[in-house]
């Protein structure tokens, strides 16, 4: 089952599938929305409230202002930087006291091959 979100862009609908959003980031009281095909949509809500929105298995918060769909995860930079890798090579830092939950989180919904 598609699931559709619509995002109201400066008075204009946009209709967009969850799985097309790749990371969301605070912007004040709004949050900036990056999708897969390269565009950025502005939501009138702050991050908080946008991520209560959210399913719990597709988006995980790794940084006070940035959540992820981590369907768009590429790789895990787990040197002293611990950065994810997004759709077309976006690199984001996660706070340190999420780290060990987004790995956690990580470790539950894929398979880890050493």
């Amino acid at each position: 089952m598609r699931k559709i979100v619509v995002i109201d862009d400066d008075n204009e609908y946009k209709i967009k599938e969850l799985n097309e959003i790749v990371y969301l980031e605070s912007n004040g009281r709004k949050t900036r929305t990056y999708c897969s095909e390269g565009k950025e949509f502005i939501i009138k809500k702050c991050l908080s409230e946008v991520e209560e929105k959210l399913p719990d298995n597709n988006f995980f918060k790794i940084h006070k202002s940035i959540i992820i769909n981590v369907d768009h995860l590429k790789g895990i930079n787990v040197n002293t930087h611990k950065t994810v890798i997004l759709h077309k090579g976006i690199e984001l830092k996660i706070a340190h006291r999420k780290y060990k939950d987004f790995m956690d989180f990580v470790k539950t919904r894929f398979t880890i091959w050493q």
